[in-house]
């Protein structure tokens, strides 16, 4: 009996990957958490685009990578803090940061959130508006959300009539 238990613990170990049942997406999140992970998200877009470098190195983990419109390459912590450094340089303002259409995919302490985006922006030139949408994840560690990655696109411009 013991050697079927044993013979069926290696076959069980050893089944490809397509053949084991994946894990369950929990899709919520109690409303405090929820709301605490959106605090995290929205502070490190407005410490971006106000160039508030110390904020993003307490809020963005040393492993982050980042995928910004118009950018060829994603980017590690030290080249997006450098780009909100330059941002802030050249004169740019942070104005407001709006969600909506928001979606969560939680893995225990991972969680990934999909969303539409809009970032007001303002120079000497005036204001500027950013729509797209954003993929941002999200690791719990010492009770505290750190921000470990985005995606994002832009919303294509549409022709004047």
């Amino acid at each position: 009996m013991k050697v079927a238990g044993v013979a069926l613990a290696l076959v069980s170990t050893t089944l490809p990957l397509s053949a084991q049942v994946a894990s369950r997406v929990a899709t919520t999140m109690p409303p405090t958490e929820l709301a605490a992970l959106e605090a995290v998200r929205r502070g490190v877009w407005a410490d971006w685009f106000s160039g508030d470098t110390a904020a993003l190195r307490r809020s963005l983990a040393p492993e982050l990578v980042a995928i910004s419109p118009g950018s060829p390459h994603w980017q590690g912590l030290q080249e997006s803090i450098a780009g909100s450094a330059k941002f802030k340089a050249d004169g740019g303002r942070f104005v407001s940061v709006a969600f909506d259409s928001s979606m969560v995919h939680r893995f225990g302490d991972v969680v990934v959130m999909f969303s539409h985006y809009r970032v007001i922006t303002a120079s000497s030139q005036g204001q500027r508006t950013q729509k797209g949408r954003a993929t941002e994840v999200f690791v719990r560690s010492n009770d505290a959300w750190v921000h470990t990655s985005w995606h994002l696109d832009v919303e294509p411009a549409l022709p004047s009539p």
